[in-house]
């Protein structure tokens, strides 16, 4: 797991290396999901992916909708199958 054990935000170029992967990301509010990261915005610092499961189910809309997650929001990325 990536910045585990901190609270503080990751950074987008520790993001880039889960382009096309499955990934479970923790959010500074507490979220939790599992997304298929399709692309990261370098300039925004933005990560685009499609949500598979979320802890907030008000979040996980139609399986083909991409969703952006603020790197600033994301406190932690791990690999998942």
């Amino acid at each position: 797991m990536h910045n585990m054990g901190a609270e503080a935000p990751m950074r987008i170029d520790d993001l880039k290396q889960f382009v096309d992967k499955t990934v479970t990301l923790r959010m500074t509010d507490g979220e939790t999901a599992k997304v298929k990261v399709n692309f990261v915005d370098e300039d925004c610092e933005d990560l685009i992916a499609a949500v598979l499961e979320t802890s907030r189910p008000q979040h996980n809309s139609a399986p083909c909708a991409l969703h952006t997650f603020s790197a600033g929001d994301i406190v932690s990325a791990e690999l998942s199958e």
